[in-house]
């Protein structure tokens, strides 16, 4: 045998052990603490610096996943960040932006990193880190600060994580609404998935397919990317684990929380999320709490209409109710059929 080749061998092993070793100890990198907020001047600064974030990244971006930005033309009371899902685009939340927009708000829509291509194949996924997630997240608030005098945010999933660790650090946030928050995969118990993520941080990058029958022609939206990067999605668990044990030790900074989950979800651990709701209401948080009951047929993605299950008759209404409630109360009819869970 070859010394490159038992140079390689060798090389190997120690890559394995090391991701083992890891593994094993359940080690996670913690995220590095948010840059100081720098809010828009005003309704000018904050176009301007829309148009900037517009202009940057565009090479090879899918014609509808560019960041959009619906105003009335003016700085009003209400703005709506709208965070979209991972392997998604900005296109994912188009629709329910559209409403809100209708209903006197502003709204601002980014693409996060890496997301939004044109290649739908693009290998680019793996380069995303939870600081990227977060850095991006602030930038769009700081444009909100601008647009509108009560900022709300919106994530979904991985965004739902990144909007939870604004919730933790941003006074400035009135509303944060976590859309199925992808704090931990779905039947896997927080230890486990804790030492999953630091075993696919450590070990080199894969793809795997959202659906591994239907590959690259999956059904649904055609500016999705038909398969994820693991080192990608081990950024996404990392930042829930940042937000996990931070809301262990003290409340969060926003204004009010608001979680939705749906009991028919296919990807996240709801039981992680409502663990992680309960820390947060021990330390006097203003939470509300919504369940989709199973027999709604609202899964994971319950934003995007050009899903094939899309059931947003359904999941749209309550949404559009705790962004127009400044109340801990809602009327249950304007929530149906989501259903409050916790105190």
């Amino acid at each position: 045998m070859s010394g490159i080749r038992v140079a390689r061998r060798a090389a190997a092993a120690l890559l394995g052990a090391v991701a083992l070793l890891w593994v094993l100890r359940g080690a996670v990198p913690g995220v590095a603490p948010p840059e100081p907020a720098s809010p828009a001047a005003g309704y000018e600064d904050a176009l301007r610096r829309f148009a900037r974030l517009a202009a940057s990244g565009n090479g090879g971006v899918h014609p509808s996943c560019q960041p959009f930005l619906l105003t009335h033309g003016r700085k009003v009371e209400h703005v709506v960040v709208l965070f979209h899902g991972f392997t998604n685009c900005p296109m994912q939340f188009r629709r329910l932006a559209e409403d809100l927009h209708a209903r006197g708000m502003n709204v601002l829509a980014p693409r996060f990193p890496h997301h939004g291509l044109a290649d739908r194949m693009t290998e680019d996924l793996s380069k995303l880190t939870a600081e990227e997630l977060t850095r991006t997240a602030a930038s769009a608030v700081d444009i909100a600060r601008g647009l509108g005098d009560r900022v709300s945010i919106v994530g979904l999933s991985s965004t739902a994580v990144t909007a939870a660790w604004l919730a933790q650090h941003r006074p400035d946030v009135e509303q944060a609404i976590l859309l199925a928050p992808s704090f931990a995969p779905k039947g896997m118990p927080v230890t486990v998935a804790r030492r999953l993520t630091g075993g696919l941080l450590a070990a080199p990058n894969f793809f795997a397919w959202w659906n591994s029958k239907a590959r690259e022609t999956v059904p649904g939206p055609t500016y999705c990317y038909p398969r994820f990067s693991s080192r990608a999605l081990a950024q996404v668990y990392r930042l829930g684990f940042a937000v996990e044990k931070e809301a262990a030790t003290r409340a969060p900074a926003a204004g009010r929380i608001d979680v939705v989950i749906a009991a028919a979800d296919e990807g996240v651990n709801n039981e992680v999320t409502r663990a992680v709701a309960e820390r947060w209401r021990e330390h006097g948080a203003h939470l509300r709490t919504l369940e989709f009951p199973e027999w709604t047929g609202v899964r994971h993605d319950m934003i995007d209409p050009e899903q094939p299950y899309e059931r947003t008759a359904l999941s749209y209404p309550p949404i559009v109710a705790l962004l127009e409630s400044s109340t801990s109360e809602i009327d249950s009819a304007r929530i149906a059929p989501a259903r409050a869970w916790g105190p």
